[in-house]
């Protein structure tokens, strides 16, 4: 019934909507058969970069074969009411991919980069209309993960994204480090046609629907299938809420993360997840820092959670490493990513009965963590030593497949916690059965 009626508040949300910018001309993007649209695109954004609309056309499906990158942007609305396809050619794509000057992200080059003052993209509200296409299912197929586009960077200040449907995405979607944007009701679909989350001949590797390193953001209402984070919130960010979606097929859940890789100096800031369904997820919520990193993240939450299938509801490490090339580096600068003030509200739901999923092609797995295979454990703590405060966990409510709620398990070392962190966390920091404890006041 709690799934239900979620699912049922995110097909039909009512949102207020950021003011619109007022248009004073209008450009609509004209397309040529069987031609690479780019030189057009480009032509309506020239001719309507300020204080304009500009209108890619219903029923029509434009090619954008170059990347591009739109500067100077003001005041201005783009109208995605028909379909934007990237070329259905791997090897095209990694060749204009190399060569574009398009703005690097944290991840990989954008294929579009757009940059400005008070700009709204909306799709359609129409099913098949307002769409992104990558044609990712053919690099899933063969696991090519060179030069790999990132779908876009919209590095705006007063931004609105809405109504927009990613559609097989090669591999990460949307980044976001302006500031000041609004996302409503976005979509994606990374999810293979050839694949189960758990029975996979092809796997969407980096599949995540946003990268967040900007200020002030909110996203509300999403639901997708992705092999990857749903949301994941990078350095820099802060003001962060992410509420009301749902997300499938074999994500790796509600992220901050990743921080601190070779020694860098982190920051995250003031994170709210709140409103989510995950179902088949490896991860619920994760928080993940590289061995060795330092700065801080501080004030996150995830309330309201419910957690169908998925491996692990709650994880934590600060001691993130690629296990694929090789055994965990020595913690050298003898530092972590410090975390203050991490809070786990309201979460419900099963385990899925295998710990990880089709993105497991290293021995170890990326994600193992000793005595994880148990397909019991609601919550893993790899904490660095007296290196986090303010953790709390409140009402916990997942049991293992097909067992009851007590047969729910934990792995948390004690002797990682500060002095008088147990007495506030919620739950016996222990290797073994999850119990719940009161939580004290904090002095």
């Amino acid at each position: 019934m709690v799934r239900l009626t979620l699912l049922a508040s995110l097909a039909i949300s009512s949102v207020v909507y950021a003011s619109a910018p007022s248009a004073k001309k209008a450009c609509t993007v004209k397309h040529v058969k069987g031609q690479d649209d780019t030189p057009r695109i480009l032509d309506a954004f020239s001719q309507c970069a300020k204080d304009a609309t500009i209108v890619f056309k219903e029923g029509v499906d434009y090619n954008a074969w170059t990347p591009v990158q739109f500067h100077g942007l003001s005041n201005v609305k783009v109208l995605v009411q028909g379909n934007i396809h990237l070329p259905n050619d791997m090897a095209t794509v990694q060749a204009r991919i190399n060569a574009t000057t398009n703005p690097k992200s944290s991840y990989a080059t954008p294929w579009f980069y757009f940059q400005g003052n008070n700009v709204e993209i909306s799709g359609s509200n129409k099913r098949n209309w307002g769409q992104f296409h990558g044609y990712g299912q053919q690099w899933w197929d063969i696991g090519n993960r060179i030069l790999r586009p990132q779908l876009a960077t919209f590095n705006v200040t007063n931004g609105v994204l809405r109504d927009l449907k990613v559609i097989k995405p090669i591999a990460w979607g949307w980044n976001i480090p302006g500031q000041n944007v609004q996302i409503f009701n976005h979509f994606v679909d990374a999810a293979p046609g050839n694949a189960t989350r758990d029975d996979t001949i092809s796997f969407p590797f980096n599949s995540d629907g946003f990268n967040f390193s900007g200020k002030n953001i909110t996203l509300d209402g999403y639901y997708g299938h992705n092999g990857d984070d749903c949301v994941s919130v990078v350095h820099g960010a802060k003001n962060i809420v992410a509420k009301n979606g749902y997300c499938g097929f074999a994500s790796h859940g509600l992220s901050i993360g990743s921080l601190g890789r070779d020694g860098f100096n982190s920051s995250v800031e003031n994170v709210l997840f709140e409103n989510w369904v995950m179902e088949g997820a490896v991860y619920g919520a994760r928080f993940k820092s590289w061995t060795g990193g330092r700065g801080l993240a501080k004030n996150l939450t995830w309330r309201n959670i419910v957690t169908l299938n998925v491996s692990t509801p709650i994880f934590i490490t600060q001691n993130y490493y690629d296990q694929d090339k090789g055994p965990r580096p020595p913690n050298t600068n003898k530092t972590s990513t410090l975390i203050e003030n991490i809070r786990f509200e309201n979460f419900g739901g099963y385990l899925n009965p295998e710990w990880t999923d089709g993105t497991c092609i290293s021995d170890p797995c990326w994600n193992y963590v000793e005595g994880v295979d148990t397909a019991t454990n609601g919550i893993i703590f790899d904490l660095y030593n007296g290196t986090a405060t303010g953790i709390q966990v409140r009402n916990l409510r997942v049991h293992p497949y097909m067992k009851g709620y007590r047969a729910t398990t934990v792995i948390c070392d004690p002797t990682t916690l500060k002095p008088g962190e147990q007495e506030t966390l919620g739950f016996d920091c222990i290797r073994g059965a999850f119990r719940s404890t009161s939580i004290a006041p904090r002095s």
